[in-house]
């Protein structure tokens, strides 16, 4: 699916959830989502859709410690930052930027020294991060992205 271009016909026509994750197969298609200027340098709603999907699915699956893990550079977390902003969700992004960012920089050094190579040596660092605490604070914002996809289809038909 992700291959196939996505029209804007059937943005109108998909389920939300169907919607939403072929809009993010085909956009992740052409974007690289681990590269911060790669988002950034996309349209400001197709950035936001990106940023805050990859960054709540990333603390869906393993909390907060995994997408600190998974994404460390700073750069990243801003382009999340923008996307909540741009969404519309001012509380999540104050979450995020007050509490959650200052305790993950707090912690960076500490996370980098968990690349022995052994997912072993991760999954046992759950307990030291102070990060799974907040993973509740996050929420999930697809009805919010798959309504701004409905609002704007020439923007994510590609």
């Amino acid at each position: 699916m992700a291959d196939a271009p996505l029209t804007a016909a059937e943005i109108e026509s998909l389920v939300d959830d169907d919607l939403d994750d072929r809009v993010w197969l085909r956009l992740s298609s052409f974007v690289d989502y681990h590269d911060p200027a790669q988002i950034a340098a996309e349209d400001p709603d197709v950035a936001a859709y990106l940023a805050t999907r990859v960054f709540e699915w990333e603390v869906g699956n393993g909390g907060l410690h995994q997408y600190f893990f998974n994404f460390p550079d700073p750069d990243h977390l801003a382009v999340v930052l923008e996307g909540y902003t741009h969404l519309g969700l001012a509380e999540t992004r104050r979450v995020v930027e007050d509490v959650v960012a200052p305790l993950a920089q707090a912690e960076a050094a500490w996370r980098e020294s968990l690349r022995d190579g052994s997912i072993a040596t991760f999954f046992e660092s759950y307990p030291a991060s102070s990060l799974p605490a907040y993973d509740h604070r996050i929420g999930e914002h697809d009805a919010d992205r798959v309504r701004l996809v409905r609002s704007v289809p020439e923007k994510f038909a590609r």
